[in-house]
């Protein structure tokens, strides 16, 4: 008997193609379309505010997201085995950093990388809630802080202490703590472990970037997606939002359509968005603050301390976070080769939110799009000066705790702007003449616009901003979903 007269042949199934790593909708669709939500902006705060959408809304809702950069790289690069090695990392990202046009020479040091998820993609994934003090004049309770930092962490797996550990990072921070420093502690950081999951998931991703955001958001409700997509112009009708104007590389010009418009192309791209296309404030662009940064890099002793401990590096990190009296944090990490036994300290000092410290259209300057560049006016004042010095005496001191000594070039500061964690310029308060959006991120007096970027950081004192971004995109994300904002 022929088996064959018993198998029929298995039907074909027509499967859509999907060219890239994540699916990708063409300006000229999404020009057709109007959007409950669109979102300018990959980064923590757009991804975040996608993510929380996509969990809180149901099919009937329409979200767009578009950004000005490509599809770079499909996670944080310190996940892909080829820049797991700290020399061609660095190389890969100096390559892939961009100066910010016009935000010389005051703020010199200010980078951008624009692709998708934006600098989630190579951050240190340090992130730890702000000194409490940093958070009094917040116009959000507490409480509903308090909630949304856990929202955050426990997406972002934040933590500072692993099942794993290491005679080093015990060692140096005893050394901390028996010496002057009781505060010091492990790091907090956004580092996933699990190899495997029980809900069928593998994880490929350690270091947390917004790319877990996007693809979360897949997972719980489509959304469509444009890259090389640049934002010149918010649209209004009537007062309220209700589009942005899009253009690609070839200069063509889209207008999609949206009830609800969320910003998070960071604090200098946002407020010059918001100016050109005028957009009425009178606090946009001002109070931007950033970190005084400090580095310095400590020789551990060759004899007793230095031969205690073997120089494993990864996960752990160590801060000696804000307190009162210290308005600054250290963070702490092994720098260069294990056998070189170096250790990497940098100090990242609170700088007053000062109206005078601005973001400004340049009257005489466009880019390739007709968008005017930013110019940016900057200075430290003399409080900023006094915490300088003051970090400066406590790098000195953390070395004397290990009986060690500080490399040439000594204690050195980086440009303003370096520190990567410029915020403030869209700050939140209720008082529209001295803050840009409300406690919900929504620009004063303009319904449908809203920020969620570092721009609407207060201060965050001498911490890292981005868990602070995070969840107050996913609080502004659920706002927005709450009040049936569309």
């Amino acid at each position: 008997m022929n088996a064959s007269q018993f198998i029929s042949a298995c039907p074909e199934v027509a499967q859509p193609i999907q060219s890239n790593w994540i699916p990708i909708t063409s300006l000229d669709e999404m020009e057709q379309r109007e959007y409950d939500v669109l979102i300018v902006g990959s980064g923590a705060g757009g991804g975040a505010a996608l993510w929380r959408l996509c969990q809180r809304w149901g099919a009937d809702k329409r979200i767009g997201l578009i950004e000005a950069g490509d599809t770079l790289l499909s996670t944080h690069a310190r996940n892909i085995s080829t820049l797991s090695d700290e020399f061609r990392f660095s190389s890969y990202l100096r390559a892939i950093k961009q100066p910010v046009a016009g935000s010389a020479p005051d703020f010199s040091g200010a980078m951008q990388v624009i692709a998708l998820g934006g600098r989630t993609l190579f951050w240190t994934a340090i992130a730890p809630r702000p000194y409490a003090g940093a958070l009094a004049d917040w116009p959000v309770p507490m409480n509903e802080l308090n909630y949304y930092y856990g929202v955050a962490e426990r997406f972002m797996n934040v933590r500072d202490y692993f099942s794993f550990q290491y005679p080093m990072w015990e060692a140096l921070l005893n050394r901390l703590q028996v010496n002057g420093f009781p505060q010091a502690k492990y790091a907090p950081r956004a580092l996933d472990f699990e190899p495997l999951n029980y809900n069928g998931s593998i994880n490929s991703n350690v270091y947390f970037s917004s790319v877990q955001f996007l693809a979360e958001g897949l997972n719980s409700h489509p959304y469509d997606l444009a890259v090389q997509a640049r934002a010149t112009r918010i649209l209004t009708c009537g007062g309220r939002a209700c589009g942005v104007e899009v253009a690609k590389p070839d200069k063509r010009i889209y207008r999609l359509k949206a009830k609800n418009i969320i910003l998070a192309t960071g604090t200098l791209q946002t407020p010059r968005l918001l100016l050109h296309s005028a957009i009425p404030g009178p606090s946009i662009g001002h109070f931007l603050w950033n970190h005084s940064y400090l580095k310095a890099t400590v020789q551990m002793r060759p004899d007793g301390f230095a031969r205690e401990i073997s120089f494993a590096a990864f996960p752990y990190a160590l801060i000696i976070p804000q307190t009162e009296g210290h308005p600054y944090q250290i963070q702490i990490y092994p720098s260069g080769l294990p056998a070189e036994k170096k250790i990497e300290l940098n100090a990242f000092g609170t700088v007053e939110p000062r109206y005078v410290n601005r973001v400004t259209l340049d009257p005489y300057k466009r880019d390739e799009y007709g968008v005017p560049i930013i110019k940016v006016d900057f200075a430290y004042s003399d409080r900023d000066w006094a915490v300088v010095a003051q970090m400066s005496q406590t790098l000195l001191h953390a070395a004397a705790a290990w009986g060690s000594d500080i490399q040439p070039p000594g204690i050195c500061m980086l440009p303003p702007g370096a520190d990567s964690h410029e915020s403030g310029t869209c700050r939140m308060g209720t008082d529209p003449y001295t803050s840009a959006t409300n406690p919900y991120g929504q620009i004063h007096h303009v319904p449908g616009l809203f920020v969620a970027d570092n721009s609407v950081l207060p201060s965050t004192g001498g911490a890292n901003p981005t868990l602070s971004t995070i969840a107050l995109a996913i609080r502004t994300a659920d706002y927005i979903a709450g009040q049936n904002c569309t």
